[in-house]
């Protein structure tokens, strides 16, 4: 098994791209810079996948990208995100001076009452389904509670080809929601470096006026219009990571390891064999009880497991 086989940490896509995602590509066109036309195919495409019109579309550099952009399009209000959460936000907010309250989740990884109270008037920010707990934390009709309070909801669904939960539809509804998406994940681009947001036409215009001009390369937009065009690959993956993950659970539980699934390609472990697996050439995230380890593909899942069998020994 190869280096890039162990990358368990990054919840990258663990199994190789098709070979047509790269046909028709003009590599030529890098000589320029990206074509306008291009990205607006791309927002046409990303319209007719996500159900909105195309000025409710707004590609970018990443999702890394969008949260860089969200502090200093919004950098007079006051943010509040749940923790643990993906940790861009914390750190991008330091980096800008902006003030961040971050509200611990219950114990079983869900929104406080104290949350919805402190989002009151603020930037409120949820990862749904989260990471790097996994879990689903934000229904529609707590969304709507939100929106009702918030001046913006920021819902980074970064994971939604997996979960399958999005708050897209609520968009049209409301003028303060904003919706993160990425190609990183299911799409497998995560080199790419390629994202984009959902949200009304105001809004966009607004984070528009803090980006720079020839925002996402030109390579990237071509890979991801392909993706779009050729979405078979992304199903499948899709389809892999939940069978695997079933079958991890499985045999890790019958092992008594614990262990627990998610709603994203991840899925956490004790930490103790988090770091077996390490100490076995595997790279998985390690927090303080879990570790976050990359649902992989049937070789190296039979790897894991064979690893399992051996770590009550």
């Amino acid at each position: 098994m190869n280096n890039k086989s162990k990358r368990l940490h990054l919840n990258e896509m663990q199994v190789p791209l098709p070979d047509y995602l790269f046909e028709g590509i003009d590599f030529d066109a890098i000589r320029f810079y990206p074509l306008e036309s291009l990205e607006e195919e791309l927002r046409r495409l990303i319209s007719s996948y996500v159900g909105v019109t195309e000025d409710e579309v707004f590609i970018y550099s990443g999702i890394d990208g969008l949260i860089e952009l969200m502090y200093k399009a919004l950098h007079d209000s006051a943010f509040v995100v749940p923790k643990p959460s993906y940790y861009v936000y914390e750190q991008e907010a330091l980096r800008q001076g902006v003030h961040l309250n971050t509200i611990e989740l219950s114990h079983d990884y869900r929104l406080t009452e104290s949350f919805f109270k402190q989002s009151e008037g603020a930037v409120c920010v949820v990862v749904n389904p989260n990471n790097p707990t996994g879990n689903i934390l934000l229904q529609q009709n707590e969304a709507e509670r939100l929106l009702l309070n918030a001046q913006y909801l920021v819902v980074d669904e970064a994971y939604y080809e997996f979960s399958h939960v999005t708050m897209v539809p609520l968009v049209k509804e409301w003028d303060n929601l904003i919706v993160f998406r990425t190609f990183s994940k299911a799409f497998g681009l995560a080199g790419a470096r390629i994202s984009y947001m959902v949200s009304n036409q105001r809004t966009i215009e607004r984070f528009s006026r803090y980006c720079e001009i020839y925002r996402v390369p030109t390579l990237s937009l071509m890979l991801a219009k392909n993706a779009l065009l050729n979405p078979e690959y992304m199903y499948s993956y899709v389809d892999m990571v939940k069978t695997e993950m079933s079958h991890l659970l499985d045999v890790l539980t019958t092992l008594d390891i614990r262990a627990r699934g998610s709603d994203g390609n991840f899925i956490l472990v004790d930490r103790d064999f988090g770091e077996c697996l390490v100490a076995n050439g595997f790279n998985v995230r390690l927090m303080e009880n879990d570790a976050r380890v990359t649902v992989t593909a049937p070789p190296e899942s039979e790897e894991i497991i064979n690893i399992a069998k051996n770590y009550r020994r």
